[in-house]
């Protein structure tokens, strides 16, 4: 193993090796050489690798690649998302916040600045490339349509298998480790109890008592220490005073309104009329943000959000029945 590698005992007697991407050597973007040996050994041992990889299209992460700093949205507190269209910046796909793309780092002031592009088709494409021989990689994602039966039975023949969050409750006998090769990708996922679904992802796998190794930019992230440690009231504590400090539930009431539909024109009229009538009834402690444009589609659908943020939210909701309940191009999620 690299030396640079940590490694900890956990609770539950498997063992968690954190490896730093600043000193990895990548034989390609986010395949260090070590994940390449730790792949190599299982293989050799009859045992399956497990490697969870977030993003199913562009990972657009923006990292530091030398102190692993990443910038946050000062709203939501999550990671801002890289864009270069129309010009180089960064957007908090949650409430769609915009900041300035930074020539330097604003921590350390380093120059290395390295965008995190790298799709999961990409990185299945990479290990096909290191394996070419007699090994069979298996990449399952939300574009997987086959089911679970037939799914399990494919695991069965696989050496490696290759997922985002879309199995992360998988369970096979022959697995013999689980990698996670971009510590920093999860965290750019623009929900608010991300950091919860981590922590509670990683430690269903230690309860599985098997071996886990994460890449990372950032070592030394407090998310990491908590999970190293393994105490649950500490990270439960952690986690209150983030969600306090920035009006997320318990604390306060988070309702997202997305509205959805085949015709782009529909979606962005209902979204005028719901902003609108919103921007009226909205209080001044009231967090109001939305999607000022519709980028993509997601299931065939064009898609925007609106996000809303405070104490009481009900006497909005209310006047928002009509609009919500009877049509079915809107969505209510609310905490």
């Amino acid at each position: 193993m690299n030396s640079d590698s940590i490694k900890i005992s956990m609770q539950s007697q498997s063992i968690i090796t954190i490896i730093p991407l600043q000193t990895a050597k990548l034989e390609a973007p986010c395949i260090s050489l070590e994940i390449i040996n730790i792949l190599e050994w299982l293989k050799k041992t009859g045992k399956k690798s497990l490697i969870f990889y977030s993003r199913r299209g562009n990972a657009r992460a923006w990292i530091c690649a030398d102190c692993g700093h990443y910038e946050k949205c000062p709203h939501c507190d999550i990671a801002f998302a890289y864009h270069t269209t129309p010009n180089k910046c960064l957007i908090c796909h949650q409430c769609n916040n915009i900041a300035p793309f930074p020539v330097v780092c604003p921590h350390c002031h380093g120059s290395k600045i390295n965008p995190v592009w790298v799709w999961i088709q990409q990185i299945e494409e990479n290990l096909n490339k290191v394996f070419w021989e007699n090994t069979k990689i298996l990449r399952i994602d939300s574009d997987t349509k086959e089911k679970t039966e037939v799914l399990y039975r494919k695991v069965a023949t696989s050496d490696i298998i290759l997922t985002t969050h879309f199995w992360s409750t998988l369970i096979h006998p022959d697995i013999g480790a689980v990698i996670w090769l971009s510590f920093e990708l999860n965290l750019s996922l623009p929900s608010y109890h991300i950091e919860e679904d981590i922590y509670n992802e990683i430690s269903y796998f230690k309860k599985q008592h098997l071996p886990l190794y994460i890449q990372t930019y950032t070592p030394d992230h407090p998310l990491l220490r908590e999970i190293m440690d393994g105490n649950i009231k500490s990270f439960l504590w952690y986690l209150s005073g983030e969600r306090r400090d920035f009006l997320y539930p318990p604390f306060a009431e988070l309702a997202t309104i997305r509205v959805h539909d085949e015709q782009k024109k529909k979606v962005a009229d209902i979204m005028g009329k719901l902003i609108n009538k919103i921007g009226i009834l909205k209080k001044k402690s009231t967090f109001f943000a939305f999607d000022t444009e519709i980028r993509e589609k997601y299931g065939g659908e064009w898609q925007q959000k609106i996000i809303l943020k405070d104490t009481d939210l009900s006497y909005i909701i209310q006047e928002l029945q009509v609009e919500i309940v009877r049509n079915r191009s809107v969505t209510l999620e609310w905490n």
